[in-house]
């Protein structure tokens, strides 16, 4: 789609655009039809809104071919059910620009491939876990949380800290299934750490609790479970923040991060000793 083509669509379209940025009760309207019929009174408690505001927002949706009308229910036309869900996923990404912006402009977002940016709205239920002063191991202690507490893990790692490599170790010979997608760099490192760094991935490899894919690189390390997610960025100098971390228990985060790990491993070569 080209620039030019997106700018004469907007000029087709912005009076739509105003028609919901300018109303409150339309937008509530909308979102609350998505789960199906309701009645004004169901309105009401789900928005707060008058009953009369309602009914004057119901008739400018019907005018715009959004919503009709059975008896005392209101549904979304075929129409509402396509705009619905795209004026929620835009609510959500507001949101999670608004909640998270301390992440988004100071580090760098290429490494999240454009369909899941489209998409970021689904990390709206997640919390940003930052270091203190006090507490410069906050992240770390909350990665190494979710690692533990994991019957299955996925990851992403270009980083490598010690620590982590006991930490895996541990849940794999525990029967953990993980499956891991380091960088060239990182996998070297893994293996070099110590005197029988082969060895001991041999091992791992040979519980067939471990699957290990490799890539050139990757500007995120994220981690997502069969309970959790983290997903942490780089800084634009190069440099991993180990400083704030993502974290969320969300379903639509974890999906958000599955879809994450499936992007890089079908850009990765699987790794075997």
């Amino acid at each position: 789609m080209s620039l030019e083509d997106n700018l004469r669509f907007y000029g087709d379209i912005k009076d739509i655009l105003k028609f919901y940025a300018i109303s409150t009760v339309r937008i509530k309207i909308m979102i609350c039809l998505i789960e199906g019929y309701k009645k004004t009174r169901d309105l009401k408690e789900l928005t707060g809104i008058q009953s009369s505001s309602i009914l004057h927002g119901i008739n400018e949706l019907e005018k715009q071919g959004m919503v009709l009308r059975n008896g005392d229910y209101f549904y979304l036309t075929e129409l509402g059910r396509i705009m619905a869900p795209k004026l929620v996923n835009m609510i959500k990404t507001q949101f999670v620009l608004k909640k998270f912006q301390r992440l988004w402009l100071d580090h760098t977002i290429e490494a999240i491939p454009q369909n899941l940016m489209m998409n970021i709205g689904d990390l709206s239920n997640s919390q940003l876990i930052e270091s203190e002063k006090t507490d410069v191991y906050k992240t770390h202690e909350k990665h190494i949380q979710v690692v533990q507490d994991s019957k299955e893990l996925k990851g992403v790692s270009p980083i490598f800290y010690p620590i982590y490599t006991e930490t895996f170790t541990g849940i794999i010979e525990s029967g953990t299934k993980v499956e891991l997608i380091l960088t060239d760099a990182v996998l070297e490192r893994t293996l070099t750490s110590h005197n029988n760094g082969i060895e001991d991935m041999k091992k791992l490899l040979s519980t067939g609790n471990l699957t290990i894919w490799k890539i050139e690189d990757a500007k995120t390390a994220f981690t997502v479970t069969d309970k959790f997610m983290t997903f942490g960025l780089f800084l634009p100098n190069g440099m991993y923040d180990s400083n704030k971390l993502l974290f969320s228990d969300h379903k639509d985060s974890l999906k958000w991060a599955n879809e994450l790990f499936e992007y890089y491993r079908q850009k990765a070569e699987r790794f075997e000793l």
